[in-house]
């Protein structure tokens, strides 16, 4: 067999017709097979690493109409900017006449990385697999990454963590603090850009602005009361800026056991402005990007590319970040 495995590779050790094998693995109606039959065909074209050449297929038969949307399963889809961006994604697909189908399981530990079923294109969301970007790039099929940086897509659309990081420390500045931590619990284990984005930027920026980051700003941490005690009680940061809205909630939570009060004690600013950061006692300051806007223009990149494949190729597009200044943040006391 050559490199590239064939329909006609996987019918001869099937002992079928090419057909039959397309007809199965298309799914096609009105078409009738035994369940052992589809299982072999199945096992065998996983087996052999059998795909189609989607964008050659789309070329003669025309557009499927279908976009693959793919995400981790680790990913939760109703939390922080992602619900956010999912209804942006949807606005513009569906606006366009294209029906839209999220895939999970490609990236379960399953043999294969992608559907047989035909799509036009995918957008990917948060830590696909590495053998689902593989295999895009593979069959040809256009996507784009959206607050995700990986692969060779058609354009990354991200937020621009560096201007909102500096946001957040100009504010901080402004009201006088000079002492800040930084809370990332899950620091050591979740690979995603914004971790490294942030942290670089908050570096640079304590250090241009003359400020001081207390012990503990690169240590993940499981208990927010330690955390607090470490940085806060005993006299050390004025500020606390959490990488995300759910660190942020547990140091809310954490701080009337120790005596903290926010802002009285420490202010405390917090990346996604997202429920319930402006609900909480005190409402908190945050660094918010819009989740819809980064949906809508990756999906309106992925939809220009399938018409002119050319367009926007390994293009970056930046979100800017604002702040939301609440009562969290206020001049230190001390």
């Amino acid at each position: 067999m050559g490199s590239r495995p064939t329909i006609s590779d996987v019918a001869k050790l099937c002992g079928v017709t090419p057909a039959t094998v397309s007809r199965v693995l298309n799914g096609k109606k009105k078409f009738s097979a035994s369940e052992a039959v589809r299982e072999k065909i199945f096992e065998t074209a996983r087996k052999l690493g059998y795909a189609p050449d989607l964008a050659a297929r789309n070329l003669n038969r025309g557009s499927t109409r279908i976009i693959g949307l793919f995400a981790s399963p680790r990913t939760h889809l109703a939390e922080g900017i992602n619900e956010s961006l999912l209804e942006g994604i949807a606005e513009v697909l569906h606006a366009g006449g294209y029906d839209v189908f999220l895939e999970l399981s490609a990236t379960a530990g399953l043999e294969h990385a992608l559907p047989f079923w035909r799509f036009d294109g995918a957008i990917l969301m948060q830590a696909p697999k590495a053998e689902t970007v593989t295999e895009l790039d593979k069959r040809r099929v256009p996507y784009v990454c959206v607050n995700e940086k990986v692969g060779s897509p058609t354009a990354h659309i991200l937020a621009d963590d560096a201007l909102g990081m500096n946001r957040a420390l100009d504010h901080l500045e402004q009201l006088g603090h000079k002492r800040i931590a930084y809370a990332n619990a899950r620091a050591t284990y979740f690979s995603h850009y914004s971790v490294t984005e942030r942290y670089e930027t908050l570096l640079t920026g304590v250090r241009k602005r003359g400020m001081t980051l207390v012990e503990g700003h690169d240590t993940p941490f499981s208990s927010p009361a330690d955390f607090l005690q470490d940085s806060v009680s005993e006299g050390k940061a004025t500020a606390i800026i959490s990488y995300e809205h759910q660190i942020a909630v547990a140091l809310v939570g954490a701080a009337p056991a120790l005596s903290l009060r926010i802002p009285h004690d420490f202010s405390l600013i917090c990346f996604n402005d997202v429920f319930p950061v402006a609900l909480l006692a005190p409402p908190l300051t945050a660094v918010a990007v819009s989740g819809r806007e980064m949906g809508r223009i990756g999906a309106d990149l992925l939809l220009n590319s399938l018409l002119t494949p050319t367009t926007h190729m390994g293009r970056e597009i930046r979100i800017p970040e604002d702040l939301i200044v609440r009562a969290s943040t206020a001049p230190p006391r001390r």
